[in-house]
């Protein structure tokens, strides 16, 4: 394959990203969502897709039924991961290619992955046969919205069969089947969550357990059994392919699928254009609205221009032109679009962290600040009258705290003044401070300038006789689980973020003419970062904290993690670095962190591991 192009570049406005090669960076991989849902697709072809009900769950799986855990990419570990794709095949020289590339691995004429803001598309050219795939999403619902086109670039006719391929891997050991439905136009593979207890039936007995794929087209043949569509072929090139039709098999207790088969004859230069819907459901009735609402004439446009205009309200409150125009291209275009994504669905979870939260939201100030302002209002209504923040924030009335939220961590009340800074930048809202909401553990109603200041003064008491910060099993770095479960451990980096948050703080009610509150505030930061340079100045850079035992961790002492970066920052931002101080910060950060890859976490990296500091120095030498 050959290309002139060069192999990834921007568009010349700057709105898409093209790369020209499926292998020479076979992860380059990008996302679309919504409210529902989530979809990472690669350039490959390959997919991973949840969805909330409330909690996220797949309509298409791995190979083997993966336990649930926050949404990763997956298609490295399984050489038959789901994905979307499409086969063609020469009637009259039977010869077969894929696109966008997998999983037929064919050598192409020309690809394009092109990467939008609210679509995604390939482009995939073999032997005079054009096939363009464009994704886009529903704008309310856990909808995948495909448009496949397939055109003849060669002199003559060409009659062909094309085959959608949407695999739905393996949903279920009590249950599970597919069959095509011609009263629906869809595939339907339908499954039942696995459960043992019996109190779980009621949880999941309302889930979307069917995965359909619906076609604006009826298909001239199907095929719904994985294991008769691909044979001894595989994914690379099914058996049933080589057959005039598919034979049209159902699933029964058997691997389904979504094979579908279309039969065309082009005249040079003609196209041919499908479209297809792609998600979970309830029933049948669920999936025949579907049907009736995407593919009235002109909706399923309508929907595609819906989602775009969904994705592009999320503006950034910012533009830049400087003498780096790849800078300019990020934050003018990309950097909204992810601060949307991630205040917008709370990393697809129902118990976001406390610290995600506010800082996912923080980021919404510059696109959509009436959400930083409505998640401030929920995260400080779940908040204690002590002034402590919980580890998580509920989201959805059904939610509980799971994983890291079910560990004890210090940190979550130092983002409520810099969120809520960030917001007054934006809007000068002063008014939020005067709403009064309860406490969780308390109803009567107080205002928020309140709840803030009792966050502050829990960070001030949650000290040790040096005025250092307990640690608990965490602060920032969720994986540092071992220096203070004993209740003595201390973290350097949050007491210097107490005394910076302390210090927004103080500015905060400088603004509003609460003077003595301010300078109580201060007081306290100063105090922070004199216990900071009391006990955890090194010599040439701030350590990172000191253990149950009383040792002193992130300081030149260590043979591995000698230094951190997170606590030489803060100590910038907390005012406790003099200039002398900085220098050799800065010194040091060059010696020890700085690599062609940019600044390291820490170093040198930790190779084997250490029981007073936890699961952090288990991680891979080098990725923290």
């Amino acid at each position: 394959m050959t290309h002139s192009k060069s192999l990834l570049q921007p568009t010349s406005d700057g709105t898409r990203f093209e790369l020209h090669s499926p292998t020479a960076m076979p992860k380059a991989s990008a996302f679309l969502w919504n409210r529902r849902m989530m979809i990472h697709v690669t350039c490959r072809g390959y997919a991973v897709a949840q969805f909330m009900q409330p909690e996220p769950a797949k309509y298409a799986h791995p190979p083997v039924l993966a336990a649930k855990t926050f949404m990763q990419p997956e298609q490295p570990y399984f050489a038959h991961h789901p994905g979307r794709f499409v086969y063609v095949k020469d009637e009259d020289t039977q010869q077969v290619f894929s696109a966008p590339y997998e999983p037929a691995r064919g050598k192409l004429d020309s690809f394009c992955f092109s990467v939008g803001k609210s679509d995604i598309c390939w482009t995939a050219i073999c032997g005079g046969i054009s096939v363009s795939m464009r994704l886009t999403l529903a704008v309310q619902d856990p909808v995948e919205m495909w448009t496949v086109e397939v055109k003849n670039l060669s002199d003559g006719p060409r009659r062909l069969s094309v085959y959608p391929y949407f695999p739905v891997g393996y949903p279920s050991w009590m249950n599970l089947s597919g069959q095509y439905r011609p009263d629906l136009g869809a595939v339907v593979c339908s499954s039942i969550t696995p459960y043992q207890k019996l109190e779980d039936y009621e949880k999941n007995r309302l889930l979307k357990d069917k995965t359909y794929l619906l076609a604006d087209e009826a298909p001239v043949a199907w095929e719904v059994n994985q294991e008769a569509f691909e044979g001894e072929g595989g994914l690379a090139r099914p058996d049933a392919i080589a057959n005039a039709r598919l034979e049209g098999g159902d699933a029964l207790y058997e691997l389904p699928t979504c094979a579908l088969q279309y039969q065309t004859t082009l005249a040079s230069g003609e196209a041919k254009t499908l479209r297809f819907a792609f998600g979970p459901a309830f029933d049948d009735s669920e999936i025949a609205a579907i049907r009736k609402r995407l593919f009235a004439p002109g909706a399923f446009e309508r929907e595609a221009e819906a989602y775009a205009h969904y994705v592009q309200s999320a503006e950034g409150c910012l533009r830049i032109e400087t003498p780096d125009p790849q800078l300019d291209n990020y934050v003018n275009h990309w950097l909204p679009r992810q601060l949307y994504y991630h205040g917008d669905v709370n990393r697809l979870t129902t118990d976001p962290q406390t610290r995600n939260y506010l800082q996912d939201n923080m980021g919404m100030a510059y696109v959509a600040p009436a959400l930083t302002r409505a998640a401030l209002i929920t995260a400080l209504t779940q908040q204690h009258a002590s002034g402590a923040m919980p580890d998580g924030v509920l989201i959805h009335e059904r939610a509980e705290l799971k994983y890291i939220n079910q560990i004890p961590h210090t940190d979550h009340c130092v983002w409520i003044p810099l969120a809520l800074q960030a917001y007054l930048d934006e809007t000068h809202d002063v008014d939020l401070l005067g709403q009064q909401i309860p406490f969780v553990d308390d109803a009567t109603p107080v205002t928020v300038f309140e709840h803030v200041a009792r966050a502050m003064l829990w960070l001030v008491k949650a000290r040790d006789h040096r005025g250092l910060s307990f640690i608990a099993q965490g602060d920032w770095c969720d994986p540092m689980n071992m220096v203070g479960p004993k209740g003595k451990g201390v973290s350097g980096w949050l007491t210097l973020a107490s005394a910076y948050a302390l210090r927004v703080w103080a500015g905060i009610c400088a603004g509003l003419g609460k003077q003595s509150e301010a300078d109580v505030a201060l007081q306290h930061a100063e105090e922070m970062n004199a216990a900071v340079n009391k006990h955890m100045w090194d010599g040439r850079w701030f350590a990172r904290g000191i253990t149950d035992d009383d040792v002193v961790f992130g300081g030149t002492a260590d043979k591995e993690g000698k230094i951190y970066l997170n606590p030489q920052g803060w100590a910038l931002l907390s005012g406790a670095a003099t200039p002398e101080q900085q220098q050799h910060m800065f010194a040091a950060i060059d010696e020890h962190l700085q690599t062609p890859f940019g600044l390291m976490m820490l170093g040198p990296p930790y190779t084997a591991m250490r029981t007073d500091v936890g699961r952090l120095t288990q991680k891979f030498p080098g990725c923290e």
